[in-house]
């Protein structure tokens, strides 16, 4: 039993699949901190020049046309992100969203003055969130199937590439296949073993125990980490950053964990219904976010100290940036920096990483441009003044109603964009949290409402050839003259399809990027979409138009006269 234990062990180990994935969280990890090479100089450039531009979205853009001229000089770039740079990055994607959850937990410390204005901003919530998913939605539909048409006419009739694609073909089938067993022959192709000299495989406790080992890994070495380092540097010097920064990834983890057993459990596949309103509700940062919250009120019940307290030894400053300065000016770490603050190391390296996601999807990018551009120029020019004629309506104040211009932008950019026309920041920022939340609970069940098939298949790393290829050479008088009209009309039919298909998978991505931003192009990395890159491109022009706007000295005294009425 030892010994087959020890293979069991051995071959789990030498698996690919195993290799890959903990091969790309050491990477992505790598990637975390190595984006703070670039990001923490530019914005300490910035802080002291007085420029308020997030130096993440700037080192995306910095990554992506880097990637594009390297890729344009030497091919082999391409190859080189496929086989060591695009697996790290979707981690990094993923996973971004833990960094949000630190603004949820500080949601603790924010009171709303009077009962009577959770209705008000309940409605001018809902309201504008419907208005602006359908407009962005209906807007870049259209404009997308508008610009394939002109883009359609100009292209020569003998263009062989023009529904070219760097994506694989999306797989027709959706719903994976549960595997109740593994059978001797996967795992004979598994270890590479002969299949003569494979024997059956006797299932007992010992190994069902260490297969969920493997599966639970990130557990075991989060607590590793919070027994080995967290709690001895709490007991030594009193510091709770590593403790607490241990213990939220150790709740994010169990969260993810929690939420993929659920996908796979076999009672709940029987019930559709009640599996998908289920799985809304435990979505990862909703129950990182609870679980968060109970362990701050827990550390302040045990420490006998207000909350208050705990949540600003939790997070100090706005930015990572920040906490740099004031440590260099006292040389006291523990006084400036928290595990709140650290949020800010994912947040940055996942906005960055976007600028490769945009390089993977350059292309389609390039040809969907005029339709990105112009949503957001359009939307972000309406949902400014219209967002605050629709909460000033539901009877808020000026300062809560001049937070909803900047609803549907990035916190990055959202942020100054509500300090240049004096708005509630704090307001700001728990609307543009809320509205990531909002997408990542009921974005699965909004694209399959809407029939977008929008899924890459997974573990893909090269793309198919460009130009079909035919299976046999015809003959010069075969019988193809006399199908031409039928073949045409084929190939006008499956053309028109492949428009419509890809309409909905550029306009569901602005859709997302304009009223979800960095949360919903995070949930959109982790659902292996092809719409990510038209999500990230989006929120970026959607935030940067909206903070140009809204630096206008003639947007302010209009938002004045608006909200005075």
């Amino acid at each position: 039993m030892k010994m087959a234990l020890i293979q069991k062990l051995c071959r789990s180990l030498q698996t690919p699949a195993f290799t890959k994935r903990y091969w790309d969280a050491v990477i992505g990890l790598g990637l975390i901190f190595g984006c703070q090479l670039l990001v923490i100089p530019t914005q300490l450039a910035f802080d002291l020049h007085s420029i308020n531009i997030p130096a993440s979205i700037l080192v995306m853009l910095f990554l992506f046309f880097a990637m594009t001229i390297a890729s344009s000089i030497n091919k082999d770039v391409a190859d080189f992100y496929n086989k060591y740079l695009r697996g790290p990055t979707d981690f990094v994607g993923r996973h971004m969203s833990l960094g949000f959850v630190a603004f949820f937990i500080l949601l603790i410390q924010d009171h709303i003055q009077h009962a009577s204005d959770i209705p008000k901003l309940a409605g001018a919530f809902v309201v504008t969130t419907i208005v602006g998913y359908v407009f962005s939605y209906l807007l870049a539909y259209g404009g997308f199937h508008l610009e394939s048409r002109i883009r359609q006419r100009k292209r020569p009739a003998t263009d062989l590439e023009s529904n070219n694609k760097t994506w694989p073909a999306a797989s027709p089938e959706r719903r994976p296949v549960v595997i109740k067993r593994l059978s001797t022959l996967s795992e004979a192709f598994s270890a590479s073993e002969p299949l003569r000299e494979t024997k059956t495989i006797s299932y007992s406790l010992a190994l069902a125990l260490v297969d969920m080992v493997f599966k639970t890994a990130p557990i075991w070495i989060c607590l590793f980490l919070l027994t080995a380092i967290g709690l001895p540097v709490y007991l030594a010097t009193g510091y709770m950053m590593p403790f607490d920064l241990f213990s939220i990834t150790l709740l994010w983890v169990i969260s993810v964990q929690f939420q993929r057993s659920l996908r796979s459990w076999e009672i709940l596949l029987r019930f559709k219904r009640s599996r998908a309103l289920i799985l809304i509700f435990c979505n990862p940062i909703l129950l990182t976010w609870a679980l968060g919250t109970a362990y701050m009120w827990a550390k302040a019940t045990c420490a006998g100290r207000s909350i208050e307290f705990i949540i600003k030894d939790f997070h100090h400053f706005s930015s990572l940036s920040k906490c740099i300065v004031h440590i260099m000016q006292d040389h006291d770490v523990p006084a400036h920096l928290g595990a709140g603050d650290l949020a800010s190391l994912l947040l940055d390296a996942g906005v960055a990483c976007m600028g490769f996601k945009m390089y993977e999807y350059r292309s389609e990018l390039w040809a969907s441009l005029g339709t990105v551009s112009f949503t957001c120029t359009a939307l972000a020019a309406i949902n400014v003044f219209l967002n605050i004629i629709v909460a000033h309506a539901c009877g808020l104040q000026a300062a809560e109603a001049v937070a909803f211009a900047g609803r549907s932008a990035t916190l990055a950019l959202g942020i100054p964009a509500i300090e240049n026309i004096h708005g509630s920041t704090t307001l700001a920022s728990t609307i543009a949290v809320f509205s990531g939340i909002v997408f990542q609970m009921a974005g699965d069940w909004l694209f399959s409402v809407l029939r977008i098939n929008d899924r890459a298949p997974r573990g893909s790393s090269t793309p198919p050839p460009k130009v079909p290829i035919l299976e046999k050479s015809r003959s010069l008088f075969s019988k193809a003259t006399s199908n031409r009209h039928t073949e045409e009309k084929q190939d006008t039919n499956n053309a028109c399809a492949e428009t419509n298909e890809e309409s909905s998978v550029v306009a569901a991505g602005v859709t997302v990027g304009i009223n979800a931003a960095a949360m919903g192009t995070a949930y959109l990395i982790e659902r292996d979409s092809r719409a990510v890159a038209y999500s990230a491109l989006s929120m970026i022009l959607f935030g940067a138009i909206t903070v140009g706007l809204t630096a206008i000295p003639a947007t302010t005294s209009t938002i004045a006269v608006l909200t005075s009425r």
